[in-house]
């Protein structure tokens, strides 16, 4: 089968990672992948110069639209003159299913009267011209698929969740050197408990309020033997003025180390909780990360929470925003390793069993073989 998405750009996102993710599971499966993308979004960045290669890498033919640049009247120059390749290319390379991981970007096989699939990431997509409700619709958690048919008009009956799948990698070991290593490289305590974020620093990732919990809800016995690690980059300027304000009126502020993002494999080694505190997510994919890494996993009732966590049994949810509720959570399962570790144990097996790369492709083929 020859496949193509549309992705707009390859970025800092959970729907790059996912369109690598769904890419490497379906060259497993043999089928031939194509990508029309706006290119990275810097590419003076080591991390996603490595996204781009590992689509090259796969075998996937990667074909580079021009983006909008520039005073209006060139954006309107580039623009129309992007959409005119694109549609030129989709003719030219003639795919059996047309994939727009971009909802943005549907609007190009609805020009051709293809029949095409998109998939509905986040809630907060605002239906515009450019959006057009496809053939098929993939919602990856029971929010999105009310929000895809509430509020962007999709068929009830046009619509699956199938939820992201993570690559089997995280639930290997990493080895303990290599894990000392990194705790001396970034100056993390060797003998305090600790508690781990993994995302972008923004101010509705929360983290205001995981550090509330751990300073103002935790014993201060126990918040002293707590260090906290956030690893991501800051999204603005601002965003990082912001929790830098946060941290100096903070006693816990040498209790935290910032880590550029990377890799985050042998983080969730590290830590011996993680905590996704978001006011908003469209899913939380490094809530599963941590869990098939064998980590106790926390995160708020934001979207993709109730389809990922079975709360006190595989991993536990507390209020958006609750400070207290989520103290309480922290220091059951510090005061409790015997706990902590069996809900780290089960939510392994349970992203092992349900949110695997393998898993996340079978489901897809099966949307895709309805187009055929």
């Amino acid at each position: 089968m020859k496949i193509l998405f549309l992705l707009s750009r390859i970025e800092k996102s959970g729907v790059t990672l996912n369109t690598l993710d769904l890419a490497q599971g379906l060259v497993n499966q043999g089928h031939e992948l194509l990508l029309i993308t706006g290119g990275i979004t810097d590419s003076d960045n080591d991390y996603l110069v490595k996204i781009e290669n590992d689509f090259k890498n796969i075998g996937t033919e990667i074909k580079t639209f021009k983006t909008p640049k520039g005073n209006i009247l060139n954006k309107i120059v580039i623009s129309i003159g992007a959409i005119y390749q694109i549609l030129k290319w989709m003719r030219q390379l003639k795919p059996d299913v047309i994939h727009s991981q971009s909802p943005y970007m549907t609007f190009l096989p609805w020009l051709l009267k293809k029949p095409f699939i998109t998939t509905v990431h986040n809630v907060q997509l605002v239906k515009n011209l450019k959006y057009k409700n496809p053939t098929e619709l993939i919602a990856i958690s029971r929010e999105s698929k009310d929000y895809a048919i509430k509020t962007l008009g999709a068929k009830p009956d046009t619509v699956s969740v199938i939820c992201h799948g993570v690559s089997r990698r995280f639930a290997d070991i990493t080895p303990e050197k290599d894990l000392s290593l990194l705790k001396s490289k970034y100056n993390i305590p060797e003998h305090k408990l600790v508690i781990g974020y993994v995302g972008r620093i923004t101010k509705d990732k929360g983290l205001d309020v995981l550090i509330k919990a751990v300073e103002k809800h935790l014993p201060e016995t126990t918040a002293n033997n707590v260090h906290m690690v956030f690893l991501g980059d800051y999204w603005l300027p601002s965003d990082e003025v912001w929790l830098k304000e946060i941290m100096d009126r903070s006693i816990l502020r040498n209790s935290i180390s910032i880590v550029p993002f990377q890799d985050p494999k042998p983080f969730y080694e590290l830590f011996h909780i993680f905590v996704l505190p978001s006011k908003s997510e469209a899913f939380g994919l490094v809530a599963i990360e941590a869990m098939m890494s064998n980590c106790c996993t926390i995160r708020t009732d934001t979207n993709g929470a109730l389809d990922q966590i079975e709360h006190g049994k595989d991993g536990y949810i507390f209020s958006n925003g609750n400070a207290k509720a989520l103290g309480d959570i922290l220091q059951t399962v510090i005061e409790n390793r015997e706990l902590r570790d069996s809900i780290a144990s089960n939510g392994k097996l349970k992203a092992l069993e349900n949110f695997t790369i393998e898993a996340m492709t079978k489901k897809t083929l099966t949307i895709y073989n309805k187009l055929i």
